[in-house]
């Protein structure tokens, strides 16, 4: 009767996954598929988060996974994919807005993220850099956003609450799910470091 060493297969199912992530054209495959899957896991938490009622709530639940994405996927364009992902899923999943609006809004929310780690001394996997990520993204969106309801005959509520309460709002929730984003990296990191 033949035994199976389960520690021999285990090591050559880890080879055989090292190697394909080894090849290039496998990893920018994986990484596109998560950064889509991180760009629908956004559309779905803008649509089911429960409505506070607070301007800048929701970020926590559309930011963290655009964040997650971004450190998980430091390559340029992941942001602005994962943007356009979620504009994409605006009919089928039935957000809010036009999917113009929400390319503009996730866009721009994406090609921050993009940006932020060419920012002198900008480390999105350290806390204090993607709290500040998440910051900058939710503010930069929050601009798109007032800038879209100054030029529209439409009244946000963020306008009837206040524009600067509104921007405290969603700056403390920027920082936020820039922090919760962060969160999956450091527990990754900690369990890589007792590995070894």
């Amino acid at each position: 009767m033949n035994r199976i060493n389960v520690a021999n297969v285990s090591g050559n199912l880890s080879n055989t996954a090292r190697a394909y992530w080894q090849n290039d054209k496998v990893r920018l495959a994986i990484q596109i598929l998560f950064v889509i899957g991180m760009g629908v896991a956004t559309a779905y938490g803008k649509k089911l988060h429960p409505s506070m009622g607070i301007p800048g709530s929701s970020a926590v639940w559309w930011l963290m996974p655009m964040m997650v994405g971004k450190i998980a996927v430091r390559r340029d364009g992941a942001g602005l994919l994962m943007g356009s992902t979620v504009a994409l899923c605006t009919i089928p999943i039935g957000l809010e807005h036009t999917m113009v609006y929400n390319l503009g809004l996730y866009g721009i929310t994406g090609l921050v993220l993009d940006m932020f780690p060419h920012l002198p001394k900008a480390n999105i996997r350290n806390p204090f850099g993607a709290i500040a990520c998440g910051t900058l993204a939710h503010m930069v969106k929050f601009g798109f956003i007032l800038t879209a309801a100054l030029t529209s005959s439409v009244t946000k509520h963020f306008l009837i609450v206040g524009i600067l309460e509104s921007a405290g709002l969603h700056l403390a929730f920027g920082a936020a799910a820039g922090l919760v984003g962060w969160i999956p990296y450091a527990i990754w990191k900690l369990k890589q470091g007792s590995k070894k």
